[in-house]
């Protein structure tokens, strides 16, 4: 098999017939190919796909499209993946989400209506044809349930005019922490259980189920340590504990990570978090300590010696700095109010 052009193209390009609503396509499972690129080491992928047991298994399926969530232009989005809903072996009961990598068929669509991450039904293969009589090329296709509900993005778009956030169009106060908080657990449940570093934790990756559960999305930038290095918690002498969120969002030195940074310093959050938190960073660190200071101590790890009496805390507040001592930080002066 070969990968030549498809014959379905038109004067405006390529377009998107193969994946019409009511399309049914014959795919066969197959093991795809090792994470490549990045931390992962750059490898190329197979031309041909790689039959679960060396060779091509007797037993078709079919996959019935119902809906195209988004089908990429060839050239012109950047790459990415056909994004479609739909089927299998005709059963209607369950819907699936799938991505289909085709670069030879990316057109513009209008956008259509597990525990921590969608759950993986496999990675897939099917054939189209081609131009050249008899010859057909290899598209690649993953499985997904197809998980309902809202990115943060969406919600952070609906509240903004105007290039800016309005507060009172986005959910209250109370529900934008409680899926901070999932979504933080969440991250660090992914790194330290499933050995599986995201790398890209934005808005546009999370979805907000009604109760303020996350569902975490695109792991093209994650690191996989079994084929990158050793996970942190296998090196000689770490704790097989997960270390505490207040210890790994500490906004501040050791941490420094941007949770109560703008927008303006690359903080993915800025539109989520309370609108005070730039103004007095401080309430950030209240909130984590608030949050996980009386976490299980079969979940996290004690925060560390060196975290607890880091010089730099000097520079917080009377509160955080009461909040850290009671965890074990060495009294020391507070800075002036």
């Amino acid at each position: 098999m070969d990968n030549d052009s498809s014959d379905i193209t038109s004067d405006a390009g390529p377009i998107a017939a193969p994946y019409e609503i009511g399309a049914e396509l014959h795919i066969r499972r197959h093991v795809p190919p090792r994470p490549f690129g990045g931390a992962n080491d750059p490898r190329p992928r197979p031309v041909a796909p790689v039959w679960q047991d060396g060779a091509a298994p007797d037993q078709e399926r079919t996959f019935t499209i119902t809906g195209t969530k988004t089908l990429r232009r060839f050239g012109v989005d950047g790459g990415g993946a056909h994004v479609v809903t739909g089927y299998a072996d005709r059963d209607k009961a369950a819907v699936y989400l799938a991505k289909i990598y085709d670069g030879e068929t990316m057109q513009p669509v209008q956008t259509v209506g597990g525990k921590l991450v969608p759950r993986y039904f496999g990675a897939w293969t099917f054939s189209l044809a081609t131009k050249q009589p008899g010859r057909r090329r290899w598209v690649r296709m993953l499985l997904l349930q197809l998980v309902h509900g809202e990115t943060m993005l969406d919600k952070i778009l609906r509240a903004t005019r105007n290039g800016g956030i309005q507060y009172p169009l986005l959910p209250p106060e109370k529900f934008r922490l409680c899926v901070l908080k999932n979504l933080f657990e969440a991250e660090i449940a992914i790194w330290w259980d499933a050995e599986v570093l995201h790398s890209d934790q934005e808005p546009r990756n999370v979805i907000i189920r009604d109760d303020g559960s996350v569902v975490v999305l695109d792991f093209n930038q994650a690191l996989v340590y079994r084929f990158a290095e050793q996970h942190p918690k296998h090196r000689p002498g770490a704790s097989r504990l997960a270390p505490s969120p207040i210890e790994r969002y500490w906004p501040f030195a050791p941490g420094g990570t941007t949770l109560a940074d703008t927008e303006d310093s690359e903080n993915p959050w800025a539109s989520w978090i309370p609108h005070d938190w730039p103004q007095n960073q401080d309430l950030a660190a209240e909130w984590l300590l608030e949050t996980w200071k009386d976490a299980s101590p079969s979940k996290y790890r004690p925060l560390s010696d060196y975290f607890l009496n880091h010089p730099a805390h000097v520079q917080r507040g009377r509160k955080v700095l009461a909040t850290l001592e009671m965890l074990g930080r060495k009294p020391r002066a507070v800075k002036n109010e």
